[in-house]
């Protein structure tokens, strides 16, 4: 299979083993009740009767603990594949995947800086002066607020760009991997079957 396909490979099997756990982890999936109904302490003419609890799957739990323990041992088998197949790679995939990250959130930073603008407010100050008679009166004046960009507005737009084409050329290179890239894992599970089809087809 294709590396693409091995991700979702690896994804499907993690989504049988987190229902297999959610399973298990639900007591009355793996405990079993019987009610005991004592009549005849009440009533020595009546019978007593012990009745089973029929529970809401016929899935039996050491099925469960089994089909858990594959689907890990298959995920580890796959997770090594992979990890064979990107070593054969001619860039390493997940260096690249983090550093694309890196850079797009940095590409994000610089055009939100690339948007800023100089700007010009107005508000009014309030002081005090001395008058002819000597007394202290309040006047009100303008103060003008001139905020101007402190960097090379162009310098940003060309960074902006460099980053996207280096993206973007990474970004072709490991979807041309992700088809192209031959993993060594023969799947046990198909991909389509749900947590119950697989408990059906392997282990009822």
């Amino acid at each position: 299979m294709i590396l693409k396909e091995a991700f979702r490979m690896q994804n499907h099997l993690n989504d049988i083993s987190n229902q297999a756990v959610m399973f298990l982890a639900d007591t009355s999936n793996v405990t079993r009740t019987k009610e005991e109904h004592l009549r005849n302490k009440s009533n020595s003419k009546a019978e007593n009767e012990t009745v089973e609890i029929k529970r809401q799957t016929d899935m039996a739990a050491d099925k469960v603990i089994e089909l858990y323990l594959d689907v890990l041992e298959e995920r580890d088998k796959l997770s090594k594949a992979i990890g064979k197949a990107k070593a054969l790679a001619d860039i390493d995939i997940d260096a690249a995947i983090a550093s694309n990250k890196a850079k797009q959130e940095a590409k994000s930073r610089f055009e939100n800086l690339s948007r800023l603008k100089s700007s010009e407010t107005t508000t009014n100050g309030k002081d005090f002066l001395i008058n002819a008679e000597g007394n202290q009166t309040p006047y009100i004046y303008t103060i003008r607020s001139v905020s101007t960009i402190d960097f090379d507005r162009d310098a940003v737009k060309g960074i902006i760009r460099r980053l996207q084409r280096e993206t973007d050329e990474v970004s072709s290179k490991i979807d041309l991997l992700n088809v192209t890239l031959e993993v060594d894992y023969t799947p046990k599970y198909d991909i389509g079957d749900t947590f119950e089809d697989a408990y059906d087809k392997y282990y009822r």
